[in-house]
């Protein structure tokens, strides 16, 4: 599972209605999801970071810098593009090593963090959906 992109689309993929409810619900849990590692997750929780994580980390380093976690917050917010200072306050919330990179552990994080953001900026503007 991965959060639903237009590249999905542009692959000609046909995504099946009810891996739309599963991806809609695994990101539910993360955006409802108290701060907390890797292990604190389901395997299906586990699997559908892990397809979210191997899609953004373009060069395979097993972590996301600035310059792949902000395609990853647009997407959360359905092709809204997070501002740099969106995008480094995310990165330092949820860089709990800080190493100036989130891992896979603190992907749950970025999400929890970035959903939050949004909520207070719903307010004002669209927000973030689920994909």
């Amino acid at each position: 599972m991965a959060i639903i992109t237009n590249q999905d689309d542009d692959a000609n993929k046909k995504i099946k209605s009810s891996d739309r409810r599963k991806r809609a619900a695994a990101a539910k849990r993360m955006k409802n999801a108290e701060p907390g590692g890797w292990k604190s997750l389901s395997v299906e929780d586990r699997q559908f970071l892990a397809e979210v994580f191997k899609t953004y980390d373009k060069d395979g380093t097993g972590t996301l810098g600035e310059n792949q976690l902000a395609p990853l917050l647009k997407a959360l917010a359905g092709g809204v593009e997070p501002t740099p200072e969106e995008v480094q306050e995310v990165m330092d919330t949820a860089d709990n090593d800080k190493s100036g990179a989130v891992s896979i552990d603190e992907l749950k994080d970025v999400i929890r963090v970035w959903y939050v953001m949004c909520k207070k900026k719903d307010k004002k503007s669209s927000g973030c959906v689920v994909m």
